[in-house]
């Protein structure tokens, strides 16, 4: 079924606010705004324009959306680094919100953030999420491509942990998504280049500040990997976020980020404090009316232990397959199990998974 935006023009509010009404009232999920071009909104997976009484978008109207968003000190910042991420609230709702520069004209991506934190059940997790926020120490990871609910799941079992434990939380963010209240535990949310220069600074400050709990938004580089490590070995419970498509790899880029010399010391760390790792996607529902969360699940058990320590990574999908009991599973089961539920079509499991001839050769069998 095609997806169409309602209009929602409002006389009198400037062509940023009409722009986020429309997101708000069709519920998209994220807007593009770049020059020479109508706006343009993601609903339900597909990307729609908004060429209704609205004229393409000039030099100046992307410079004036930019510049309505951000502080002088922002707009600075932007101007030196060629990208700002930031957030901001709009009609009662919150946006994640990146400027950068393309063809020398502003391009704008805004994401709407729902303003309910998800319980992990509601997004389709399974219980293992809820299990391993239960562990005192480790390293936790959230992983695949950007937009595909990394922040989200994040926020759960933050949420979860919020909810249910007497814990110091701490979260650095770039930006901050959502917005956890002081519940059972104390949280604590820094947001970069606004509370804390950047990642690396607020690390180091969260280590003298006595958290149980650590998010940070993302494993960048060396020094944040290292930083992540040392945190999950001394006592802290890290969550944390790769850009990686599978926990094979995910595992595989870390240790990757050292030196030869380094990593056999990275891999002795990781087998040690890794908890687990979660990769996931968004895939398109067959109907158009949405997206579904599918899932790939590595809980460190012995043999994962061992295989990370002997340097024998491309055994780690096998172990999964076989620890169904513990909670893992294969993306690709999760893949194939939507498709027998008539949820997604082949050709959108085939086009995100791993290996897709893993869904070809059991699809008919599961």
């Amino acid at each position: 079924m095609k997806q169409e935006v309602k209009k929602v023009m409002i006389e009198d509010f400037m062509l940023k606010d009409q722009l986020l009404q429309i997101m708000i009232d069709n519920e998209g999920s994220d807007m593009y705004i770049t020059v020479n071009t109508y706006p343009a909104i993601k609903i339900g997976g597909d990307i729609l324009r908004v060429d209704d009484g609205i004229e393409k978008l000039t030099w100046k109207d992307t410079s004036d959306f930019a510049k309505s968003l951000i502080t002088e000190e922002q707009h600075e910042r932007l101007i030196r680094e060629q990208n700002l991420d930031f957030s901001f609230s709009f009609a009662e709702r919150r946006f994640r919100c990146n400027i950068s520069f393309q063809m020398n004209a502003y391009m704008i991506v805004l994401r709407l953030l729902t303003s309910h934190i998800p319980e992990i059940e509601e997004l389709g997790l399974t219980q293992i999420y809820e299990d391993v926020t239960k562990l005192g120490q480790g390293l936790i990871l959230v992983t695949g491509p950007t937009g595909s609910g990394k922040s989200t799941t994040l926020a759960a079992m933050v949420n979860f942990i919020n909810e249910n434990y007497n814990k110091h939380i701490i979260t650095i963010e770039d930006p901050i998504e959502y917005v956890h209240h002081h519940k059972k535990s104390v949280v604590e949310q820094k947001e970069v280049g606004r509370d804390v220069p950047n990642y690396k600074v607020a690390l180091r400050g969260a280590m003298r500040q006595n958290p149980q709990v650590i998010l940070f938004g993302e494993m960048r580089d060396r020094e944040e990997i290292e930083m992540a490590l040392t945190l999950a070995e001394t006592g802290h419970l890290v969550l944390s976020t790769l850009h990686t498509r599978s926990a094979y790899q995910t595992i595989s880029r870390i240790i990757d980020t050292f030196d030869g010399s380094e990593q056999n010391q990275v891999r002795l760390q990781l087998a040690d404090s890794l908890v687990a790792v979660f990769s996931q996607r968004l895939l398109k529902l067959e109907d158009g009316t949405g997206v579904r969360l599918v899932k790939e699940v590595l809980v460190k058990n012995p043999a994962v232990a061992n295989l990370i320590r002997e340097n024998d990574l491309p055994q780690l999908p096998s172990v999964m397959q076989m620890g169904s009991r513990e909670g893992m599973q294969l993306l690709e089961k999760d893949i194939i199990e939507c498709i027998n539920q008539g949820m997604i079509s082949q050709e959108e499991g085939y086009k995100y998974a791993n290996n897709p001839k893993f869904i070809k050769d059991n699809l008919a069998g599961v």
